[in-house]
């Protein structure tokens, strides 16, 4: 081992990176990290009178245990000793309980057709009475007995070996010593286990005290004990991150980039109106491939650095962007060793280092000296390592000797290509994926599993719950006639789609447009003549639906380069142009953000793209009419146009519905986790017609200044809500009485702050626009995107099991005992299974009824202008979730300036951190990003 400092005594049994460290309960460690190997603590709990503590499991091995007593009460109060994690990034905004969250309406839903579902739930039964079972926590410790004399924590394997014969022996109290023989040393050595402290005790009758409604908050310490109990056995030969597991000796499918890709499955207790339920999917996962560092780079890089080395500008992108983020292994001294990656040296057979007081050798040389290792590639640089415990402590080794560890999950973004070979993978037909959890329910032997055994835990896994669901009724889609636009079409909607045979409702003319060819190559005759044609059929197919066109286009070419794109949006807004659409060949997306910057932020100009690739694959006169119809939607709505109308106050029971004004509002957000170098990117959006078709939106960036944090509410709400309500006010001349928020991104653990904190701006808002005025009645829906559970239909006569339909409301049996929440599949699923929504009601003051508010939001779901098919979720969270994909790329000018320092943050940034430092709610800074006043109130999104 190689160090500025020299190196560990090669008799030393253990890695000094293990002596010490940072004590952190288990009960976190699944939630946090698949990575456990830095951690030293350990929750265990106790059951009453039967005395069951659970642990983390282990492999067999031979041991002699002797008594010895710890402290007074058992707990070392010993300053602890510090080593890397990493550092948790923590919610600024407090935790609070202003607002109570709705319960549902003394009925369910009954309208629609009555159908049954199977769903990827399975019944838990409880042979034991749950009032006697009790959990005790404890935080504990278990340290080795060194050859100074001292106690140090030990490594996890040890742990564990420790842990495991103290359950098998039953032990207790818990003021034992332990001799464990070490298969990979051979040598018997003495550990000690120290309790810390008593955590908390829970009973497991608040779990059916909840489901009884007898108790209206969650009991969130008993359920993930459970979750915790029921991962025990599969530990050994599973990696589990969070609620996910995965095999350990599965291969990765290679995605090309030193990744790879994991099938597991994701289980979790679900609490239904049922009781408890073990809930278990099929999930997949990237991973970093256990490579050395030069096939990994390699991969990476795309090319073979044996061969063509690594040239000296990737080296610093390559550690800034991925390297610095992993973590490294070393298995030459048949030891592990753990490191993290600082930078790049000159080359092995270069590099020199100080090996006695007055002797330097190279890294090459030595390793041959040493450790009778010929390098296979001395000409290849050497990489620069520390362990984080001692980061002064460089060690210099050579790539082919440093291994990426194995099972590190990779939350970078997939390039096209390899979204495509990932969408093969996971894309799974609904009767496949039933039948792969129903394996996995089989093959994890639930009831046969010893800490379960031992609960009188016992899970029905012979067959998946089967609960009743409901089939909606459908809305009327009305398009004006396209014999006298006087007359009101009705479309009928089949399997979440309609066809488009009229006119738009209120269609826009079109005076000054141009179409703008815009290439990194200079266009040839071919380029042209298909841009020529594309725009000479616009003004012919968009006239069916009512768009007129008044003067022939202007026709533009020009290269790709944002100057040049600027100085031509100028000149055609100065000759008038209200729309210009650009063909883009062979450009990357920079140019796209340009042209959206310039359009919506700089000059206020309406701006529609499409790929010349596009115009070449459509190019058949029947495709290009489609391809064409979905621009004019597009075009219709940006314009200002009204494409659709649906009846929204028709399935409403609402006595006042006929006379009230609704508005509809969808928030969401990039991410919860943000810093000044990568902002969240909230958008709020809001109707502003009577009809509920046309909407505007504001965009905010949300950041602290002093370093990462997670903020999972938008900041500063009332301002953009307020602006959104003026502009209500301005386009009707009238205030709505009723709002309608939906709120996207938002997970279990934060419904309550953010009811708090948004629906309190939302108020605030109203009361600055409405004074003395009575004030609207507010519904706050969350709508989750995110989940695991999915419903099958088996077909009986085919003996299929098949995706469920649109419009199917599931809202009894699995949803929340004491929660207002359905499920509702409001879209066709094209491939795959489908994945309903969870809706889930947190506050009401408008009264609607279970069929109502169920009605109402599969209505919304039909209703966005860009296409002639329902969607997943209700327009304004449809527009919201589309606007905040755009929003980082309305600041064009931003990142030209920082693109250096963007590249610099990783995944993970140690500088980013200072826990010194505190951050509040008032730290955040709220910036809108402010749109040209021709473009903010338009539909620029559609």
């Amino acid at each position: 081992m190689l160090s500025n400092k020299g190196r560990n005594h090669p008799n030393d049994d253990y890695d000094k990176e293990f002596h010490s460290s940072k004590r952190v309960r288990t009960s976190r460690i699944d939630e946090n990290s698949s990575d456990y190997s830095h951690r030293r603590s350990y929750s265990l709990i106790e059951v009453a009178n039967d005395k069951v503590i659970y642990n983390d499991q282990c492999e067999n091995g031979s041991y002699d245990v002797t008594s010895k007593s710890t402290s007074k009460n058992g707990i070392d109060t010993r300053k602890r000793s510090h080593s890397f994690v990493h550092p948790t990034i923590y919610s600024i905004v407090p935790n609070t309980q202003l607002t109570t969250i709705v319960k549902r309406p003394s009925q369910w839903g009954h309208v629609g057709q009555r159908i049954e579902l199977y769903t990827n739930h399975f019944r838990i039964n409880f042979s034991k009475q749950v009032d006697e079972t009790i959990f005790y926590q404890f935080d504990v410790d278990v340290e080795l007995l060194f050859r100074d004399g001292l106690w140090r924590s030990c490594r996890k394997d040890e742990r564990l070996h420790v842990i495991k014969k103290i359950i098998e022996q039953e032990h207790f109290p818990l003021n034992i010593n332990v001799k464990l023989f070490i298969k990979k040393t051979g040598q018997t050595n003495k550990f000690r286990l120290l309790i810390i402290n008593l955590v908390k005790t829970c009973n497991l009758k608040t779990i059916f005290d909840f489901i009884e409604k007898r108790v209206s908050q969650r009991p969130h310490d008993p359920i993930r004990i459970l979750e915790i109990l029921f991962k025990q056995t599969q530990r050994i030969e599973m990696i589990t991150i969070k609620n996910q597991s995965y095999s350990k000796y599965q291969r990765l499918d290679d995605l090309g980039d030193g990744r790879g890709l994991a099938l597991g499955f994701y289980q979790a207790i679900v609490l239904g109106e049922r009781g408890p339920m073990l809930h278990i999917n099929n999930t997949f996962s990237c991973f970093y491939q256990n490579y050395n560092l030069v096939e990994f780079i390699s991969c990476y890089l795309g090319h073979d650095i044996r061969k063509y080395g690594i040239p000296s500008k990737d080296q610093s992108l390559l550690v800034r962007k991925i390297l610095k983020s992993l973590w490294f292994v070393t298995l030459y001294t048949n030891r592990i060793r753990r490191y993290r990656l600082k930078s790049f040296g000159r080359a092995a057979n270069e590099q020199k280092f100080l090996k006695d007081q007055d002797e330097q050798i190279t890294v090459a040389n030595y390793f041959h000296d040493k450790w009778r290792i010929r390098l296979y590639h001395p000409h290849l640089p050497v990489v620069e390592l520390f362990n984080p415990i001692d980061k002064n402590k460089i060690h210099f080794l050579p790539m082919e000797l440093v291994i990426i560890d194995k099972w590190q999950r990779s939350l970078k973004p997939l390039t096209t290509e390899q979204r495509t070979k990932v969408t093969k993978k996971t894309v799974v037909r609904p009767g496949e994926r039933y039948g792969m959890i129903r394996r996995v329910a089989d093959e994890c032997r639930f009831n046969h599993d010893e800490y379960l055994v031992k609960f009188g835990i016992n899970v029905d896994v012979n067959e998946m719950i089967m609960l009743p669901a409901r089939i909606l009724s459908l809305p009327e889609i009305k398009y004006k006639s396209s014999q006298d636009d006087q007359h009101d079409v009705v479309e009928r909607v089949r399997n979440g789609k309609w066809w488009l045979n009229n006119r738009f409702n209120k269609a826009c003319e079109i005076h000054v447009w141009a179409v703008v060819f815009v290439s990194q190559y200079e266009p040839n005759n071919r380029h042209i003549q298909t841009a020529r044609n594309f725009t000479h059929r616009i003004p012919q197919v968009m006239s069916k639906y009512g768009i007129r066109f008044n003067s022939k286009p202007i026709e533009k070419s020009d290269a790709a380069v944002p100057q040049i794109i600027l100085a031509r949006m100028h000149e055609l807004k100065i000759q008038g142009c209200e729309i210009i659409i650009y063909i883009l060949n062979q450009v990357g997306d920079d140019i796209y953000h340009a042209i959206k910057f310039f359009g919506n932020i700089k000059l206020g100009m309406v701006t529609q793209c499409t790929r010349y690739e596009r115009l070449v694959s459509n190019s058949d006169n029947h495709k290009m009419d489609m391809y064409i119809q979905n621009l004019a939607q597009k075009f219709n709505a940006k314009l200002g146009g009204v494409n659709q109308l649906v009846s929204l106050i028709h399935p409403l029971m609402l006595s006042s519905a006929r006379s009230d004004v609704f508005m509809f509002f969808g928030i969401d957000c990039t991410h919860i986790t943000c810093s000044h170098e990568r902002p969240s990117i909230a958008a709020i959006i809001g109707s502003r017609d009577s009809t509920s078709t046309q909407y505007a939106s504001r965009l905010v960036k949300q950041f602290s200044p002093k370093g990462k944090i997670t903020l999972e509410i938008v900041k500063d709400l009332h301002m953009p809500v307020g602006e959104l309500l003026h502009e209500f006010f301005n386009y009707n001349s009238y205030l709505p009485n009723k709002l309608v928020f939906y709120r996207a991104g938002i997970d279990n653990g934060s419904f309550q702050k953010v009811l708090d904190h948004e629906l309190r701006a939302i108020k605030r808002a109203c009361t600055d626009l409405y004074g003395y005025n009575q004030l609207p009645q507010i519904c706050f829906i969350i709508v989750k995107k995110r989940h695991n559970t999915r419903f099958f239909h088996w077909n009986k006569k085919s003996n299929q099991t098949n995706n469920i339909q649109p419009g199917t409301i599931i809202d009894t049996d699995i949803v929340s005992p004491n929660g207002f929440d359905f499920y509702l599949n409001s879209h066709a699923t094209i491939q795959g299974t489908s994945r309903p929504i969870l809706y889930q009601v947190l506050y009401d003051e408008i009264g609607f009824t279970s069929d109502d508010i169920q009605q109402l939001t599969y209505y919304l779901c039909h209703t966005v202008a860009r296409c002639t098919k329902s969607t997943a979720v209700p327009a304004p969270v449809h527009y919201a979730t589309y606007c905040v994909a755009r929003g980082l790329s309305l600041d064009y000018e931003g990142q030209i300036a920082n693109e250096q320092q963007s590249i610099a943050v990783s995944e993970f940034d140690e500088a980013l951190f200072d826990e010194n430092v505190i951050v509040t709610l008032d730290d955040v800074q709220t910036i809108k990003i402010d749109f040209n006043p021709l473009i903010e109130n338009t539909m620029w999104f559609a």
